[in-house]
């Protein structure tokens, strides 16, 4: 095992650890809802405009991610973005009341999305060739389960050595905190800028080029696979509830289902980085795999509800599971499908996150209010359905792409 290759696999390690690590933060309310509203005697509504004040800055954030990303070296944005979300945790620990956490919210819109999403999307398209792009995004979104889950129980080991709820939570924050800190230091270590083409465009210069890459057509169906995608991860997370209320699954097994899901993206990323490098084509990955998640949902609807059918609703949910996984690991390896230049790398993952990610400010709302209108099977229903036409249209989308890619690919070599 020669060092070039340890030291490849060991940034890429490092590189997973970061967006693994960093998003626990800005999402610590999922974890710890309870004991960080009785520490600040906050509302429910409170409690959901400090997930708001993140939101109206990540959301644009995004898009002049990308515009940095191709401005700044990966080294000096994700160093900058580890450390400083870092030190908001620890200010966020001492539980300073709802004016200054809404603050703290906001700032890490900033440090975990504008200089840090984009930047480690072209972090790990620079380590490798066009051949091994499949792999090192396959090997990221896995291993980025895989410690996400790590991450997950570490801080709940944290947290219940504490009689106290409060006293738990906030030497957990503390605990993910310190770990974002020590991984900024050694992004400053080991990522190498050496390979990165010396940036001598100016700011002006790489916002016309950011305008020019959203006039690209191929762009905007890289959008559609991550949009529709997207679309379908984001809808997973009503299965949980339709195993309780409709299948009769405990609550408390319910809730172990999201380490279960951890586990499942390693699977599922690792398994689509490798197959997309075998099949030579990143594209067809996620063009099968759109078509069998469409099935799977599908299944959904043909599973009759009840206790009796537990057990195949977990299991599709699970096949499903490593499939959106699957899509999720290339789904920005395929900018090198498109034949995107490596040196706009970070426009474009900015631009394919700031309008595929958008479900994220409607679909909820939306799916939400089929099942309070239409109660029981016939709400659900629509939710599955809509997911089910999601995977048929990203496979659709993934493989027109793949077509024109190969018709172009043919005629340059005419």
């Amino acid at each position: 095992m020669n060092k070039a290759f340890i030291k490849k696999y060991g940034t890429l390690l490092l590189l997973a650890c970061a967006p693994g690590f960093i998003f626990q933060l800005p999402y610590i309310r999922e974890s710890f809802y309870v004991p960080i509203q009785n520490a600040m005697q906050l509302t429910n509504a409170q409690m959901g405009s400090l997930s708001a004040w993140y939101a109206v800055v990540a959301t644009p954030a995004y898009f002049l991610g990308g515009i940095v990303a191709d401005k700044f070296s990966p080294r000096i944005m994700l160093t900058f973005s580890l450390i400083s979300t870092g030190l908001l945790g620890i200010w966020f620990s001492m539980f300073p009341g709802y004016s200054v956490s809404r603050i703290i919210f906001a700032l890490m819109g900033f440090t975990t999305v504008m200089t840090f999403w984009s930047s480690v999307i072209k972090a790990v398209r620079m380590l490798g060739t066009s051949d091994e792009q499949g792999r090192l995004f396959g090997l990221h979104e896995g291993m980025r389960g895989f410690l996400n889950a790590a991450l997950v129980f570490m801080m709940a080991a944290v947290y219940a050595r504490f009689s106290n709820n409060i006293m738990g939570a906030t030497w957990a924050i503390r605990f993910c905190a310190a770990l974002l800190l020590i991984l900024g230091v050694l992004c400053w270590i080991f990522i190498d800028d050496k390979n990165t083409r010396e940036q001598t465009e100016s700011l002006k210069e790489v916002c016309i080029g950011m305008a020019k890459c959203l006039k690209i057509p191929r762009v905007w169906m890289l959008v559609g696979i991550v949009f529709t995608a997207y679309s379908v991860y984001a809808l997973m997370s009503y299965i949980n509830a339709y195993l309780v209320t409709m299948c009769g699954m405990s609550e408390t097994a319910s809730a172990t289902l999201g380490g279960v899901r951890y586990l499942m993206q390693g699977v599922g990323g690792v398994a689509g980085g490798f197959l997309a490098d075998k099949l030579h084509s990143r594209l067809k990955v996620i063009s099968g795999a759109g078509l069998l998640l469409a099935i799977s949902w599908g299944i959904f609807i043909i599973i009759p509800a009840g206790t009796a059918t537990y057990i195949p609703v977990l299991c599709n949910f699970l096949i499903g599971v490593i499939l959106v996984y699957t899509i999720r690991s290339q789904y920005f390896a395929d900018i090198d499908d498109a034949g995107i230049d490596v040196n706009v790398t970070g426009r474009v993952s900015g631009i394919l996150s700031t309008f595929g990610y958008l479900p994220d400010v409607f679909l909820l709302t939306l799916t939400g209010s089929w099942i309070d209108s239409y109660p029981g099977q016939a709400g659900y229903n629509r939710v599955f359905v809509y997911a089910a036409v999601m995977g048929i249209l990203c496979m659709l989308i993934s493989a027109a792409l793949f077509t024109i890619v190969k018709k172009d690919k043919k005629s340059q070599k005419a």
